[in-house]
């Protein structure tokens, strides 16, 4: 047996790992069934292999709109019409900021949603949206997300970043140590690696007409430990008493949490209370950080190194 003819799915593993976690698919399922009315327009940002436009039409929507702007949106029609939801569901391949739908939706949803919540661009498409292809008043699933930040000792991770300072094959890359140092990673932290209180930093409303993306707090030392960096999860509120989060220990297997390094590992007492800072751009891919007064912002922007703000 071999695997000609079959049409290969992008980022297999990705979609898979969402598709089988469970906490996901239920959250996501209960929220649209009670964001959708029989007879809604639905827009679905970032579809996917189209399981919440299904969901959406299972609830009653007489129209979905699902963009995508990946080549996973071929198999999503595909497995859409499979299951009768050809005449209910749209599929719209490209960018949602390139796109119109022939009416304006009632429900919008968009699981656009990355490890440190923001990193996906969710209040740029969800801001665009709002403008151009919803009603006044449009239901937004979700409805918000609270982003959540402790300071981490997390060594395993830092030398990763910290080893493109030594010689590679007798070739100096260190320059990448400083992009690796300004850039946000992904990493799985378990509650050991928290080394200070977790403090949420600010909730983004989805729908307020400027969400906030940006905020401080005050976050107590809980033991003597080497700081790496900041933690940064989230927690998605879906609907009313629907909520999701990946706070470590993270049990929904389909996201894991945002690091961003601190430019040199730093020792901290117990007790001692720090002030942690984090901002993104609308379209989650400019961050700036800090973590102590006494400490550099550091930016990323799409992957190149900014200077330090010292």
């Amino acid at each position: 047996m071999d695997g000609y003819g079959v049409r290969p799915i992008d980022s297999f593993d990705f979609h898979h790992s969402m598709l089988t976690d469970e906490l996901r698919i239920s959250a996501f399922h209960d929220a649209i069934a009670s964001a959708v009315q029989p007879g809604d327009i639905v827009v679905d940002i970032g579809s996917g292999t189209g399981i919440l436009s299904m969901f959406a039409a299972q609830a009653g929507a007489s129209q979905v709109y699902a963009i995508e702007r990946e080549p996973i949106i071929h198999i999503a029609r595909e497995i859409s019409d499979r299951n009768g939801f050809a005449a209910t569901i749209t599929f719209l391949e490209g960018s949602s900021l390139d796109i119109d739908v022939p009416q304006r939706a009632d429900v919008l949803i968009s699981e656009t949603i990355g490890n440190a919540g923001l990193d996906e661009g969710i209040v740029a498409w969800v801001s665009d949206a709002k403008e151009r292809l919803l009603v006044p008043g449009a239901v937004i699933v979700p409805m918000s997300l609270d982003v959540t930040a402790s300071l981490i000792c997390v060594p395993a991770e830092y030398e990763s970043i910290e080893r493109w300072d030594l010689p590679l094959r007798d070739l100096d890359f260190s320059p990448l140590e400083r992009v690796a140092q300004n850039n946000l990673h992904s990493v799985e932290m378990s509650r050991s690696d928290l080394v200070s209180e977790p403090v949420t930093l600010f909730t983004t409303d989805l729908n307020e007409s400027q969400p906030t993306i940006s905020g401080v707090g005050t976050s107590r030392v809980t033991k003597n430990a080497t700081v790496h960096g900041i933690g940064v999860w989230f927690t998605a509120t879906l609907g009313p008493g629907n909520s999701l989060s990946n706070v470590p220990p993270n049990i929904v297997p389909s996201w894991e949490q945002g690091f961003l390094p601190l430019d040199r590992p730093r020792q901290i007492e117990a007790g001692t209370s720090v002030d942690i800072e984090v901002a993104c751009s609308p379209s989650g891919d400019k961050w700036t950080w800090r973590a102590g007064a006494d400490a550099p912002t550091q930016t990323t922007h799409n992957g190149e190194l900014e200077e330090h703000i010292g």
